[in-house]
């Protein structure tokens, strides 16, 4: 090798520069942006169905416990007028360390 002769140039090749790099930078953000924005989407209507089968077993839960209530204030109240049955009922039940309040309204 002849100390005159230099080494080829890599910068005489065809240049792209910044842009293409970029470009596809740009191109994978977009995208990246664009399926997560789907997944949320999904995920919030998922949410809403979760949310609206709910709806039926809470409301159905509400009256349970509003029947339940009436049953122990009416418990209660024959407890409060002498009902010996009544009586050990409401006496387990605050062994247990549930309070009935004989004065609720009652259930639907």
């Amino acid at each position: 090798m002849d100390s005159n002769q230099k080494a080829p140039n890599l910068s005489q090749g065809q240049d792209y520069g910044v842009f293409l790099p970029m470009l596809f930078a740009l191109l994978t953000l977009v995208v990246w942006f664009a399926f997560q924005t789907s997944q949320l989407l999904k995920e919030r209507d998922d949410l809403k169905t979760l949310n609206a089968n709910q709806e039926a077993s809470y409301a159905n839960a509400q009256k349970m416990r509003g029947q339940l209530d009436a049953l122990a204030a009416g418990t209660a109240r024959l407890a409060q007028n002498g009902n010996a049955s009544a009586r050990k009922v409401i006496d387990a039940l605050k062994a247990k360390g549930i309070s009935v309040n004989p004065d609720a309204a009652t259930g639907k």
